[in-house]
């Protein structure tokens, strides 16, 4: 493992659109925990690769819901351009859709009597993706058929051997490896740190970025239906996965068409307060109500049982999530 220690800054500021929630925007308790950003009360830090090169970011809330305004501070050791200062500003817009007109769907969601509560509490939440599509994607493979402890091993077991750390402003951040760095690693070396099956699928989707098999910046001006053919070029991508990706990376609002049995569980007793209830119903009734916004207003929802399990013990939850 790699470590590098930044020690330069420089700041900008961006000013989302309004309403804007910062903490529910930076942190997500839903995500399992993992080393690769920090999060307290009105800051957050994560690393962002532009290019090969790495950065260390600070964002901090310096506004309000109605007036928002972040500060960014990029931290480096070298030097860094004007174009860099720009493409990471760029960025941080796009992963945490901070140009995002919810306007109709916060209109919507005042409609609803049983979860306006919880929609008027994150009102300005956006559905961020901190990760470039090559990093979720392996987030999302260590996902697969396996409790949050062994997803935490498994990607901790990834980033201590490939991985790299950087120390900054006090933070010891990790960042995922650029996909050519495993060209010369053999699916038997990824075995090896335990990860089963996935060893394989991590293998082939380096590859598969390596040779460009896909453009991340070009899929932001398609349309929801050609990303999803798009990314399922990819290999060991599914409908399931591709979902993940829509909403994830390229915030795409409409895309609960499939419901995996953990989260059928969750939402059984968030909307229905029963142990199971079929699938088919759950997206149909949530389809009916939020129409296209239907996983941002999930998102929603289901964000907020995990913020209320940071300070409360919620018995069936932990029972699903098995941390």
């Amino acid at each position: 493992m790699q470590t590098k220690i930044f020690k330069k800054e420089k700041e900008f500021c961006i000013f989302p659109t309004f309403p804007f929630h910062f903490d529910g925007t930076f942190h997500k308790p839903s995500h399992f925990p993992d080393k690769l950003s920090t999060w307290e009360s009105g800051k957050y830090w994560q690393t962002i690769r532009i290019g090969k090169k790495l950065f260390g970011l600070k964002i901090e809330n310096k506004g309000k819901t109605q007036k928002p305004k972040i500060k960014v501070s990029v931290f480096y050791n070298k030097n860094i351009s004007d174009k860099e200062i720009d493409n990471i500003k760029r960025e941080i817009i796009w992963r945490f859709d901070l140009n995002a007109d919810l306007k109709e769907f916060n209109k919507l969601a005042k409609s609803d009597k049983r979860f306006y509560p919880i929609f008027k509490k994150w009102l300005g939440m956006r559905n961020s993706g901190s990760e470039s599509l090559y990093e979720l994607l392996i987030i999302a493979v260590v996902l697969q058929n396996a409790t949050v402890r062994r997803t935490v091993q498994m990607m901790n077991a990834l980033l201590n051997n490939y991985g790299t750390r950087l120390k900054y402003d006090g933070k010891e951040i990790f960042a995922i490896w650029l996909p050519e760095k495993l060209k010369s690693v053999s699916e038997q070396n990824l075995r090896d740190l335990k990860i089963g099956y996935r060893a394989k699928f991590i293998k082939r989707l380096s590859q598969d970025f390596t040779e460009g098999k896909i453009d991340e910046l070009e899929l932001r001006t398609f349309n929801q239906e050609n990303i999803e053919k798009e990314l399922m070029k990819l290999y060991g991508v599914g409908p399931e996965t591709v979902r993940i990706l829509l909403f994830g990376v390229y915030h795409q609002y409409n895309t609960f068409d499939h419901i995996a049995p953990w989260q059928q569980k969750i939402y059984s007793q968030l909307f229905y307060k029963k142990p199971l209830v079929p699938a088919n119903k759950i997206r149909d009734d949530i389809k009916k109500q939020y129409g296209k916004y239907s996983m941002l207003a999930v998102h929603y929802i289901m964000e907020d049982i995990f913020w209320r399990r940071k300070n409360e013990k919620i018995e069936w939850l932990e029972k699903e999530i098995r941390l």
